[in-house]
């Protein structure tokens, strides 16, 4: 033999086969103190307690052999079943059914049946136990009936069953505490995995720099919103802000500072948004507000908020100290756009806003403006 095929791991043991060798040594342990007692009390010869030495002191531990060796363990497990039903009901019927002796192998073996075949193992106990029992009575092979047991075996079934019954609970215990905690583990993976799936997602439509939502949010919601307040007749506001000379800001200071002001415009917009409003950046220094049930004066309003809190706001850089300005373009439904609610409404609004903000930047910049007749009809040419 080789050093490596002497290394080579045994086979697994099914579950199944380990508790029931464990469950079977210990309570035809106890089951063989019980017998031996009601043996002594009745006497018997040397081949009784020849067989009762190898059916339960013996018995168990080829049982557990023979099922771990077996190519299909669980299966030869549930036949280890039937045979203590069988050996049970032999001996029950063997030694004249002494009361105790029976009720303490019946149980036991009606427990095994019922846990691991569920109700139909009652079928399978009167198939196996009570066979051997009548088939034992039938033939003659068993004692008279003797029903009644000494104080000391009735004691020591006692205790037996007792005991055995603790083992099955504490078994069943374990086992659901187990299927607890494990049912615990999944719902924690769950909710893991929904706050994932949650920050992906919100990763997926916001702004990495900003924080704002970012295009794609404003595509997948704009329409539905713009269809849903022409539906009710509410009025719907773009605001476009574009921060003057921001080139310039990047070519003199670096994209730091750019970085750095993008992010205090941003931050300015929360704190001027209300809940139903939704903020956007839209391209590269373009921001985008866009506000249901806001009338025109209400979303203009609020862009010269805007506006004058981000002139009057230091962005820091390092130790320089920059301040930018910013044109606004506004944009309302149905004002300036009534034909919304058609093709593409929120393209045609956001254009209507766009065509506004290069007017403020063609006066001067710094500034808001609305879009007005002329806007209109510039976007209608």
């Amino acid at each position: 033999m080789t050093e490596s095929s002497a290394k080579l791991p045994s086979p697994k043991v099914h579950w199944l086969v380990r508790m029931n060798h464990r469950n079977r040594s210990f309570f035809d342990g106890l089951l063989f103190l019980a017998l031996a007692a009601h043996l002594i009390a009745i006497g018997t010869g040397a081949v009784v307690w020849a067989l009762l030495v190898l059916q339960f002191l013996v018995c168990p531990h080829l049982q557990y052999a023979w099922a771990r060796h077996a190519r299909d363990q669980r299966a030869a497990e549930m036949k280890n079943l039937s045979a203590d039903a069988v050996m049970g009901g032999l001996w029950a019927a063997g030694l004249g059914l002494p009361l105790w002796v029976a009720f303490t192998l019946f149980i036991g073996n009606c427990l095994n049946m019922v846990v691991f075949y569920g109700y139909r193992g009652l079928w399978r106990l009167a198939a196996t136990w009570g066979g051997a029992v009548v088939a034992t009575l039938v033939s003659g092979w068993g004692a008279p009936l003797q029903p009644a047991t000494d104080l000391p075996t009735a004691l020591l079934c006692i205790v037996a069953t007792t005991l055995y019954l603790i083992m099955f609970a504490y078994d069943g215990f374990r086992r659901a505490m187990d299927q607890h905690q494990a049912n615990g583990r999944l719902r924690t993976q769950n909710d893991e995995i929904r706050a994932l799936q949650a920050l992906l997602l919100e990763q997926a439509v916001r702004d990495p720099l900003t924080g704002l939502y970012n295009r794609r949010h404003l595509s997948a919601v704009a329409d539905e919103l713009l269809a849903r307040c022409r539906a009710t007749g509410a009025p719907v506001s773009v605001v476009l802000i574009d921060i003057d000379h921001f080139k310039d800001i990047n070519d003199t200071h670096g994209h730091a500072a750019g970085d750095a002001t993008l992010q205090v415009l941003a931050r300015l917009m929360l704190g001027h948004v209300r809940p139903q409003d939704i903020a956007c950046r839209y391209g590269g220094e373009e921001f985008l507000l866009l506000m249901a049930e806001a009338p025109l004066a209400i979303a203009t309003e609020r862009a010269e908020q805007v506006r004058l809190a981000f002139v009057s706001t230091p962005i820091r850089h390092g130790d320089a100290t920059l301040s930018a300005t910013l044109s606004c373009g506004v944009a309302t439904f149905p004002d300036h756009a009534r034909g919304a609610g058609q093709a593409a409404p929120a393209t045609d609004l956001i254009g209507l806003a766009d065509k506004a903000l290069y007017r403020a930047k063609r006066e001067g910049r710094n500034r808001v403006a609305t879009a007005g007749p002329a806007v209109a009809a510039d976007a209608a040419g």
